[in-house]
């Protein structure tokens, strides 16, 4: 990688913007390393292991400890209020992250705050023992990863030239997944001992994220180019005008509802299995430690080759429509599963689904931002999309669960969550811009 340090450009709003975002693109000789790869690779892996476990497997369980007469309505209102505070968080962050003029970087400082405070909020959700303390351990769980998301995500657009791009995009975006398969073995480990279940993930996401911070050459902002701060920053923040960038929006509706469905099937795994197979809270632990396996491996493998085969074709929107169908039929064979070998299978389906979208989607939103000066505030922006789901989701949960009156109704909610990643998928033939 060049020594040289990154600098950042003006943002936009005089003559010479198109010159200005041209120039915030990282040269050809600025070529990453192998050593930069991995420890942005180990980041992004270490923030998703701390928080894969508790949204798909411990959050869960706490409840059930803490509220087992309600759980299902108070795990509905602690994702809630998570998510809405995710929904606010990473778009000030990243915002305010370009506007940083810190001598440690634009986006360090956010990155270490946010690993620092999202560990001591583990802490917190490991120990609560009333609802509302669940609720607010949930709440600034959220709060501080998407500060530290909001310093990680930009980083690639900053410091990545085009040519490495993709595939980088692909190999830290299928972080995510490889969190599922690690969380799942922690999960197995430690269960039903729900404290280092969630606290040790937590020190791994430390170290990882601390050796990035070292190998990490930030983007410095100079104070001349700065700005002054205006109200209407933080409302911006939330905002990239459709008409200006169709591509992008389309982009950003595809990603909101195929997520819809991904977040379906995660937020509620651990109910479902128990309500359809009979499992209790001593005996879940290893079932969906098996399911998110599965789930993980098959991620893995399909994103490794049809990572490979778009880049040789040179193809993004085929692979995230054909990932948005298989996606919704898994969902309709999980709904249907009257038996856990049933339920495997759709969950290896819905994994391949998954590595399919994992592998292209990344580099098409790396291609489609409107701005390459705001790289902070529009991945705030497309974030919005893996967020809102987690928000609205658990909202609607309950009335899609109580449909028929005779017990939770994960048939009609898995249905309805299908419908919509289908729909998601068809959304990205609209993207014109991106093959």
């Amino acid at each position: 990688m060049d020594t040289t340090e990154p600098t950042a450009v003006a943002l936009p709003g005089s003559a010479g913007d198109t010159a200005k975002v041209r120039a915030a693109l990282p040269p050809e000789s600025a070529r990453v390393g192998p050593g930069f790869i991995a420890a942005i690779t180990g980041a992004s892996f270490g923030t998703w292991l701390a928080l894969v476990p508790a949204t798909t497997v411990t959050l869960a369980l706490r409840v059930e400890q803490v509220a087992p007469q309600r759980k299902a309505e108070t795990l509905s209102l602690v994702l809630t209020v998570g998510a809405a505070v995710a929904l606010v968080a990473q778009n000030i962050f990243g915002a305010l992250s370009d506007r940083t003029t810190s001598r440690f970087g634009m986006r360090r400082p956010w990155i270490a705050a946010g690993a620092l405070l999202g560990v001591a909020s583990l802490g917190l959700l490991a120990t609560a023992s009333t609802v509302g303390l669940l609720v607010l351990a949930w709440a600034s769980t959220q709060l501080t990863f998407n500060m530290l998301l909001a310093g990680l995500n930009p980083v690639l657009p900053d410091q990545v030239p085009a040519a490495q791009l993709g595939r980088l995009s692909a190999v830290t975006g299928l972080t995510s997944y490889l969190a599922i398969a690690g969380g799942a073995f922690l999960a197995q480990l430690f269960l039903p001992n729900l404290t280092p279940a969630i606290l040790v993930p937590g020190v791994v996401c430390l170290v990882t994220v601390g050796v990035f911070l070292i190998v990490l050459r930030d983007r410095r902002l100079d104070p001349a180019e700065r700005p002054p701060f205006r109200m209407g920053l933080l409302l911006r923040a939330y905002w990239v005008n459709p008409r200006k960038a169709p591509d992008f929006a389309w982009a950003w509706l595809s990603r909101f509802l195929v997520f819809w469905g991904s977040v379906t099937l995660t937020s509620y795994l651990t109910y479902f299995l128990m309500g359809r197979f009979g499992y209790t809270p001593d005996t879940i632990g290893p079932v969906v430690s098996q399911v998110l396996l599965i789930n993980g491996c098959s991620v893995v493998l399909a994103s490794l080759v049809l990572g490979a085969l778009s880049d040789r074709m040179r193809r993004r929107k085929p692979f995230v429509l054909t990932a948005g169908v298989v996606s919704a039929g898994a969902l309709v064979l999980a709904a249907l599963s009257t038996s856990l070998s049933m339920f495997f299978v759709a969950t290896a389906i819905g994994g391949i689904a998954a590595g399919c979208y994992v592998s292209v989607d990344q580099a098409l939103v790396a291609e489609v931002l409107p701005s390459r000066t705001e790289v902070g505030k529009d991945m705030g922006v497309f974030h919005l999309a893996n967020v809102l789901p987690q928000t609205l989701v658990p909202a609607v949960a309950p009335l899609l669960l109580a449909i028929g009156g005779h017990g939770a109704n994960y048939s009609a909610f898995f249905i309805t969550s299908a419908v919509v990643a289908l729909v998601g998928a068809l959304c990205i033939l609209r993207v014109r811009s991106v093959r």
